[in-house]
């Protein structure tokens, strides 16, 4: 068949690429970023392509073990969530409550993504794949959603016309406990096939709470109410649990059918749970407040929590006035002790929990118009459940809780486009379904020297039922704010690639390439904001927007072991709702644009007798309209009046005058202008038999051009930072301020990897044993988003370097068992992988999130069937 598209004939090429390579003698590895199964040395897209065998190899089971193995690529933790895996590529990410920089896809289909935490699928979609390719630069014009940053595509394993399977078992420190297998069946010879995998995954955390007589305390205070007290009783809190434990499970089948020549059609559908303890987030400094009030801890609440004198248990707090420096000696206090215990230590008073529950359907039906042409329709329906509790302050005070609201309002307060439900109902942080439509119309012509894709793309997330983020110790009339958001983004798009070799032999292998793309994107939202509101009220928004987005390049296979290219791309990604906390001048953020400039090669070539492939490329990068996230701080005053007439603005103040209500929280906002420019390298070397050394370097340069904050004084922050000073907040008065000189977020300048593995064949009747070393380093990062690094010292997470060791014995004495041995950060190296500064104006408290310490175990494989002999 002369049309080559999609993950249809990737599983076939991978096995003849194990047989064939680029005149280096390194393996191919076969990539979609084309929409077709292509040699990636000869793809002219910065790509970097693992198979699935190679992901074990290098122990890849989630996005967070990406971190230092791929250019240019960092993953953290969203929505103070280990389980929430954020990808960054060349700087471009997701910010608080807006569309993704870089999408997931999921055999074809962008993975549905969450609301306040923007995960994208389920824990566990990293195993049984094909392959897993990350595509670095705006994407768009070739299939799916529209991107800035790049593209995630896990390709599973597609069922074949062998019996094949797999069972492995995993034990391991902290409790670990693993199990996966796989199954394929043919049920009708290459006519119908089936693959079901499974896997499931119980281990202890390894953050522990030991409960506040740690901290010298002997009560526990639950969060306070708008200026109430909070109940305290006398408690061993939580001590005992583990945080940061894993505990889910995922299951998939893929079922293909080709029931007459030239049509084809493969269903994938998957399920996934999660319920652990949540991450341990540690506190790891402490800013006072200009009122000496940490968030909403009033004056009663401190006069009465003689418990919490940890210099002097049971005694009174002595403080003046409204609590001036009481609370920031209590503060100071609590994170003395918490320096004595480590990063490996905590305590919370809150019932920190984490679940999810997700699953899809894939369908992508294939039919061969011709030899040189091809439909495909790429059909996908996926479910969220999301829920959790967080403790926002990382300590043992009662300070900010994030408290799921399990009880709906009143009907009457429920916007036109809730769905309906009863007071008293449960509810989740996210519950939305996500439905994609994608046609595509694939061929060749000139005697395939043009190839071509034209198609078009829908998708549409709403709600399945009412989703809610909790309150930040609201009064319990008020339990959150309840928010309905209904995406919908529409989109034609078409790209070709000319060989001009189908004009003159001369030209042969010089390729000129063009796509063009236009989206129309729409979100519709309500919210009713509930969060610390004696009055609250329904917010609705509508926000569109669209934009034309591009693709051109040119590149040349100098020979079968060169290719140069270079292009220049264009990519959008939507504005944003601040449905979670928001102020009435902020309620809508813009889109965001790049501009993308890059020029690389690809190389195979032998020093000597040394196979080695290099690549290698440049890139400079315009973002305009950059979204970024920030507290807000009441940046319009004080109404003190209790229950604003209908449609007036609604009353922002507590019992001690403390600002509260819609103009509180984190919202996204434009701040500017910024240029990225860097160079990525890859290389893999084959010295010996047996021996692979391949290693990465990226390089990026990232710097804000125009970075402009409106902020306000309030009564917890009355001066700031900024790239001109410190300067002085008047209150409820907003002020232009400059953030210019910030370092870029999330962005690590420098990111190294290096890899070897040496099989040694040892006879059929012993096996072979395979020794691998991975060796990654992160530069240091900065996660303010709208803070000077004067002014916000934690923000900068220090650079790590991480050794992961392996042993593996395969076809143990000639059987079809395969043990492996592994130890990951086996220095023990204690390093951070997130610092969460956000809410330091509301709590006073900074946290950390910290990286695995030295993980180690066995896992032994059973391979049968096809994989056997």
């Amino acid at each position: 068949m002369a049309v080559v598209s999609g993950w249809g004939q990737v599983a076939l090429a991978q096995e003849e690429a194990r047989a064939n390579t680029s005149g280096s003698g390194i393996a191919d590895i076969v990539v979609t970023a084309n929409r077709r199964a292509e040699n990636a040395q000869t793809v002219p897209v910065a790509v970097t392509a693992v198979t699935g065998e190679q992901m074990r190899e290098l122990g890849i089971s989630s996005g967070a073990d990406l971190n230092g193995k791929v250019p240019s690529v960092f993953v953290t933790s969203g929505g103070n969530q280990r389980n929430v895996e954020v990808v960054v590529i060349r700087g471009q990410g997701q910010t608080y409550l807006s569309p993704v920089g870089v999408v997931n896809y999921f055999n074809d289909v962008p993975l549905i993504q969450g609301g306040i935490t923007a995960i994208q699928g389920a824990p566990g979609m990293f195993f049984d794949l094909e392959s897993m390719q990350v595509l670095r630069g705006p994407q768009g014009t070739l299939f799916g959603r529209n991107t800035t940053g790049g593209a995630v595509l896990l390709g599973p394993k597609r069922p074949t016309n062998e019996f094949d399977g797999y069972v492995q078992a995993q034990i391991g420190n902290y409790k670990d406990r693993e199990f996966e297998g796989a199954v394929n069946v043919p049920l009708i010879d290459d006519k119908l096939m089936v693959r079901a995998a499974f896997k499931k995954v119980d281990r202890d955390g390894y953050t522990k709470d030991v409960g506040p007589q740690a901290y010298g305390l002997s009560k526990v205070c639950a969060p306070p109410a708008l200026g109430t007290l909070g109940s305290c009783t006398v408690s061993n809190g939580f001590a005992g649990k583990d945080y940061d434990d894993r505990h889910y499970w995922h299951a998939r089948i893929g079922i293909l059918a080709r029931p007459v020549e030239g049509v084809e059609n493969y269903l994938v559908a998957y399920y996934a749970k999660s319920h652990d303890n949540g991450s341990g987030f540690i506190p790891d400094d402490f800013r006072s407040h200009a009122t000496g009030n940490p968030y909403d801890l009033s004056v009663a609440t401190i006069s009465a929590m003689a418990a919490y004198n940890v210099n002097n248990p049971g005694a009174p707090i002595g403080f003046t006035g409204a609590g001036i420096y009481a609370a920031n000696q209590l503060a100071s206090q609590i994170l003395a002790r918490q320096a004595t215990l480590g990063p490996r230590k905590t305590a919370v008073n809150s019932d920190t929990f984490e679940k999810t529950k997700s699953w899809g359907i894939v369908n992508t039906l294939s039919i061969d118009v011709s030899d040189a042409m091809q439909i495909k329709s790429i059909t996908g329906y996926q479910r969220l459940k999301q829920n959790y509790n967080w403790d926002l302050d990382g300590s043992i005070l009662p300070i900010l809780a994030q408290t799921p609201p399990f009880a709906t309002p009143a009907a009457s307060a429920e916007a036109p486009d809730w769905l309906v439900g009863n007071p008293g109902d449960s509810v989740n942080v996210a519950n939305s379904s996500l439905f994609t439509q994608e046609l595509q119309l694939q061929g060749s012509a000139l005697d395939h020297k043009l190839q071509f894709v034209v198609g078009g793309f829908y998708s549409k997330q709403k709600p399945e039922g009412l989703q809610a983020t909790g309150s930040f110790n609201a009064a319990s009339a008020n339990p959150g704010t309840f928010y309905a958001i209904t995406s919908k983004a529409q989109a034609v798009f078409g790209q070709a690639t000319l060989d001009m070799g189908a004009f003159t032999p001369g030209l042969d292998g010089l390729k000129l390439t063009a796509g063009i793309r236009r989206t129309w994107d729409k979100i519709d939202g309500s919210r009713y904001a509930s969060n610390f509101v004696l009055d609250p009220v329904v917010l609705h928004r509508k926000l569109k927007s669209a934009a034309t987005t591009w693709t051109v390049g040119v590149d040349y296979q100098v020979n079968n072991g060169l290719m140069l290219y270079g292009k220049v791309a264009r990519g959008y990604k939507a504005g944003a709702f601040n449905y979670a906390g928001a102020d009435f001048n902020q309620i809508t953020a813009k889109p965001e644009y790049v501009t993308s400039y890059e020029i690389g090669f690809k190389s195979d070539f032998e020093l000597g007798t040394v196979p080695v492939r290099f690549n290698a490329n440049a890139f400079h990068v315009d973002y305009d309209g950059i979204q970024r996230a920030a507290a807000m701080n009441h940046p319009n005053g004080c109404d003190t009046t209790i229950g604003s007439a209908p449609g007036s603005e609604p009353a922002r103040c507590d019992l001690i005058g403390n600002v509260t209500g819609l103009d509180q929280g984190a919202v996204t906002f434009n701040a500017g202008k910024a240029r990225m420019r860097g160079i990525e390298l890859e290389l893999v070397v084959q010295p010996v038999e047996g021996l692979r050394i391949s290693g990465s370097y990226s390089y990026i340069d990232a710097k804000y051009k125009t970075f402009i904050q409106n902020v306000s004084g309030s009564g917890l922050e009355t001066r700031i930072d900024t790239c001109q000073g410190e300067k002085q907040l008047i209150y409820g008065v907003p002020q232009a301020l400059d953030f210019s000189c910030i370092p870029f977020q999330v962005t690590p300048k420098n990111l190294i990897n290096i890899n070897a593995r040496y099989e040694v064949p040892l006879g059929d009747s012993v096996g072979t044993l395979a020794f691998g070393a991975n060796y990654s380093w992160v530069d240091r990062i900065y996660n303010g988003s709208t803070t000077t690094p004067r002014d916000d010292i934690h923000a900068w997470m220090e650079s790590y370097g991480k050794l992961d060791l392996s042993l593996e014995w395969q076809d143990v004495m000639g059987s079809n068992f395969d043990l492996r041995l592994f130890g990951t950060n086996v220095t023990d190296k204690t390093y951070r992988t997130n610092a969460y500064t956000g809410l330091r104006g509301a709590s006073g408290f900074t946290q950390s999130l910290y990286g695995e310490p030295r993980m180690y175990g066995a896992s032994l494989r059973y391979r049968f069937g096809a994989s056997g002999n």
